[in-house]
């Protein structure tokens, strides 16, 4: 089932079909960025995926939309542009090529793993920015941004269909997997 939902995208590419602000709401710069993107958010899970410790909680999928490996050391994730590097990803991980990362949004640090990020603030279903953030010579940056106004149906994600493409849809989740399109 789709919903209507309004969308706000910002990136260092256009955002086409989106409804680009033209800045990311605020103070942070753009920056170029290796070629990651937000790729689906989902910030009212009730039954789509539990983490680690059985919790249906909020969480924001990364997508490599390049043609190489890409390195997560510089990169951040945030709600807010007051604490633009409130997750850090840990030193060393990269993304495959077309490959995904899920980060769990739900506060509970305790819970990650190696293998399981946890960040350590929650998504609001009611509308919400998320940031990816990246740092270079001292100064941080957005790397790409979405906004959306409500997510008012569990388990139906704001997501980019085809992969890291500027076109949102509402869909059913897709954990780490391929939106389609």
């Amino acid at each position: 089932m789709l919903l209507a939902l309004a969308l706000f995208a910002c990136s260092s590419e256009e955002t086409g079909d989106t409804s680009d602000t033209g800045d990311t709401g605020g103070g942070l710069p753009q920056v170029d960025a290796p070629p990651l993107v937000i790729n689906e958010v989902l910030a009212s899970n009730d039954t789509s995926q539990a983490d680690g410790a059985g919790e249906f909680d909020d969480w924001v999928e990364i997508y490599n939309n390049g043609d190489t490996i890409v390195s997560l050391d510089g990169f951040y994730l945030s709600d807010t542009e007051d604490e633009p590097t409130l997750f850090q990803f840990p030193a060393g991980q990269g993304i495959e090529v077309g490959g995904f990362l899920a980060v769990w949004c739900d506060n509970d640090v305790d819970q990650a793993t190696a293998t399981e990020l946890h960040a350590p603030f929650k998504l609001n279903a009611g509308g919400d920015f998320v940031y990816l953030n990246y740092a270079e010579d001292n100064q941080v940056g957005v790397a790409d941004s979405v906004y959306w106004e409500a997510q008012q149906t569990a388990d139906v994600a704001a997501a980019r269909v085809p992969d890291g493409s500027e076109t949102w849809v509402n869909q059913a989740a897709t954990f780490e997997a391929s939106n389609g399109g």
